[in-house]
């Protein structure tokens, strides 16, 4: 939080001095624009040197009297104020240069002797308002910008979360690779398509159900994992092995909605063009509040090509989930384990002798 605020309090700064050096160089090129170069060094140190007046002047309109008196519909006191301020600076910018800098820095102004009469305090005055409009209408523009911009910014927020609803809702890749299953039964002329589509209804139908549960318990989500499992298993005509171990009150598990759900699915449809799809061990534990998800492929298979599917597949999860857990990969002979934990919770010691951990924020080095 302090780290936040300095930061933005340095922004401010250099914006702001970015600001009055505009200002100094703009004016000073104006009023000795095709003078020569003392004069151009004269009007330079009459805005240098008056250059505290007007930041003064500015800063106590701006960040005083509007907050304070003139937000807060303080009329009479704002008034007053301001009016004040208008005249008592302009006096002071009067004598400072008359006195001083026209006498001190060649800038091809005469010094007259009444320069207090309420006219030239007046028309003084409205020179250094000049200033304090400019800077107001550039404090506005820039907060008109940001409060558009944070705006679009929640709206984009807000689309991307009503697209996380509705892929959590109705699980369209899990859609497409039943709809692309069932087509395939139906030119095989098979006896299961019926069957296919009824239990694909019925786990989309419960899947939306579940969606608008108040209260998403994970021991739900396992019922529809297995259902996902039967499911698959009709379509392929060879059903996974998935093997649950329920430790501790399931209840208790607090992971987003559909991980698992989604990460099953992902490794089903992975493998759906394989004969044999790898063999799933599911370790739920409410006391630890995490899942681990055992993935061993077949004996077939040698240790660098199942380590490099149980990669792809990571990947792939991460793009569903990143920033939201924090998972631990392990390397078996035949695939890995994926130790999966809200990324809140303190790394834990795994008890693997080879093992590689990250946060799915921060890719993996090297």
């Amino acid at each position: 939080m302090r780290g936040s605020l300095v930061q933005l309090f340095t922004k401010r700064r250099w914006r702001h001095g970015f600001f009055w050096v505009c200002w100094v160089l703009g004016f000073t090129f104006i009023k000795s624009f095709g003078q020569a170069s003392e004069i151009y060094f004269g009007w330079f140190s009459y805005y240098l040197v008056t250059l505290p007046i007007f930041v003064v002047h500015t800063y106590l309109v701006v960040y005083l009297l509007i907050p304070r008196f003139l937000n807060k519909k303080h009329w009479p006191i704002f008034v007053a104020l301001f009016m004040l301020f208008f005249y008592g600076f302009s006096v002071i910018e009067l004598i400072l240069s008359n006195e001083f800098i026209f006498v001190w820095y060649p800038t091809g102004s005469m010094v007259t002797e009444n320069y207090l009469v309420p006219g030239n305090v007046i028309r003084s005055g409205l020179g250094n308002l000049y200033i304090v409009l400019v800077f107001l209408a550039s404090k506005t523009v820039r907060s008109w910008y940001m409060a558009d911009k944070q705006q679009k910014e929640l709206m984009q927020v807000e689309l991307m979360q009503q697209m996380e609803d509705t892929i959590s809702r109705v699980q369209p890749m899990m859609l497409l690779f039943a709809i692309d299953k069932i087509d395939d039964m139906v030119k095989a002329s098979s006896s299961d398509v019926t069957r296919a589509i009824a239990h694909t209804s019925e786990l989309l139908s419960e899947l939306m159900m579940y969606h608008e549960e108040n209260n998403q318990w994970f021991s739900r989500e396992i019922e529809l994992v297995k259902k996902l499992v039967n499911l698959v298993g009709l379509l392929k005509n060879t059903k996974p092995e998935v093997e649950f171990f329920i430790s501790g009150d399931p209840v208790k598990i607090d992971l987003p909605p559909m991980i698992l759900f989604s990460l099953v699915d992902l490794i089903f449809r992975k493998f759906e063009n394989e004969e044999i799809m790898p063999e799933l061990n599911i370790e739920a534990s409410g006391f630890s509040n995490m899942i681990t998800i055992q993935m061993l492929s077949s004996g077939g298979r040698d240790q660098n090509e199942s380590m490099d599917e149980c990669m792809q597949t990571l990947v792939q999860f991460e793009k569903l989930y990143g920033g939201k857990v924090l998972i631990s990969h392990t390397k078996h002979t035949y695939g890995c384990s994926l130790i999966i934990r809200r990324s809140s919770v303190q790394k834990m010691n795994d008890t693997y002798t080879e093992t590689n951990a990250f946060d799915v924020e921060k890719p993996a080095a090297g």
